[in-house]
């Protein structure tokens, strides 16, 4: 069993989805969350990443984390520098799979070949993303099944040992037994 990231959910044989083994799936959004963390400056952004790190396998379940693009928590008024900003975070994430510093937080060193592939074709899927493909329900549905003290309504407070950001699950780099070096 694994993951599929599809842009609306339509997944062939010959489409862009992204299909991932769960190993490669922790190893992709463990990337995604360093770099889209140390990146988000506005809540739109911080948002996103929030999005992204509660797709937590040790919490939800393995092969359970595969999600389509047009779900993610995007906004018209936003959603151009927000979309730059998620392309930045890849890019950024395959400049931080590279470093050791990061593989000694994560307590190992990504297969660069899987991680590239992840990376590129997830890079694709935010490509193809237009203002016209938002459904604004999509954020209301995401921010109206918070708890009052979910992260995100909570100034979107960062896990002390892991600098990232939280989700209503905790630190994806805490739950997964990640210890700092």
């Amino acid at each position: 069993m694994g993951n599929i990231i599809s842009f609306d959910g339509t997944v062939s044989i010959d489409d862009d989805s992204l299909s991932m083994a769960n190993g490669l799936t922790d190893v992709f959004i463990d990337y995604l969350l360093i770099s889209g963390s140390r990146l988000a400056e506005s809540v739109s952004e911080k948002r996103i990443i929030v999005f992204l790190a509660e797709k937590q396998q040790t919490i939800v379940g393995m092969g359970n984390v595969g999600f389509d693009i047009t779900e993610m928590p995007w906004q018209a008024n936003s959603f151009e520098a927000d979309k730059t900003f998620l392309l930045e975070t890849i890019n950024n994430a395959r400049l931080l799979s590279l470093q050791q510093s990061v593989w000694n937080i994560l307590g190992y060193e990504p297969d660069q070949k899987l991680i590239e592939y992840a990376l590129s074709r997830f890079y694709a899927l935010i490509k193809r993303m237009t203002i016209n493909d938002i459904d604004e329900n999509n954020l209301k549905d995401w921010c109206s099944a918070t708890e009052k003290d979910d992260p995100i309504n909570c100034g979107f407070p960062k896990c002390l040992k892991h600098g990232v950001l939280l989700s209503f699950c905790g630190c994806k780099l805490c739950n997964d037994g990640i210890v700092s070096v």
